[in-house]
């Protein structure tokens, strides 16, 4: 029986819903979990990551089989978990330590809000979008943003997505010059981000 998940109404992105249909059953079943009970239990989590790159970049890089959300607060988060048996671990990185939590039975990471680039973060929580992700109204990163963590983050891949996000048509230069500026004292390299809005195809 095919996973009511795999529904292309269900989808705004159809990439996305392609790339979703092409993982197998397993790791659909956990996507959809992870997005089932977040939207349920978790409603002001904002999705981030790959996820969120595919479902606004056409013809993107494969997904990968996990899901990444912003938390504004952990500890009420852990709380909703042991409340509902679901077993989580600590998320770490070597360089920054202790993200947040990741709960493998979703295959989701929850990054703490409180870590890393806070203000980054805390934008990130206030200027959300909604998508309809496998029949659920979820909350996602808005793509100007979206770019601007990319970079941020400045790994490889992250650029990678950055630059397809800036080239991908869906944003807006005066929009993501205004999330630039407010974050101006809290990005490593901001004249570059801030150059980078001339790759913005509109």
């Amino acid at each position: 029986m095919k996973n009511k998940f795999l529904i292309k109404e269900g989808f705004d992105s159809i990439n996305l819903f392609d790339k979703v249909s092409l993982l197998n059953e397993r790791q659909i079943a956990k996507i959809s979990l992870g997005i089932e009970w977040t939207f349920n239990n978790y409603p002001s989590a904002v999705l981030i990551g790959g996820t969120a790159l595919i479902h606004y970049v056409e013809n993107s890089r494969d997904l990968t089989p996990d899901i990444d959300f912003m938390i504004d607060d952990i500890s009420d988060l852990k709380l909703i978990l042991e409340e509902n048996d679901v077993q989580f671990g600590d998320l770490k990185s070597g360089n920054i330590g202790l993200l947040g939590i990741n709960v493998d039975e979703f295959n989701v990471d929850y990054l703490d809000s409180n870590m890393g680039n806070v203000a980054l973060n805390k934008l990130v929580l206030k200027t959300f979008k909604i998508a309809n992700i496998g029949g659920f109204q979820v909350k996602i990163i808005n793509p100007e943003l979206l770019a601007i963590m990319k970079t941020e983050l400045g790994r490889d891949k992250d650029l990678n997505d950055a630059f397809a996000l800036l080239a991908s048509g869906k944003l807006n230069k005066d929009y993501y010059l205004r999330l630039a500026n407010s974050l101006k004292n809290h990005l490593s390299d901001y004249e570059s981000i801030v150059s980078y809005v001339e790759m913005i195809k509109q």
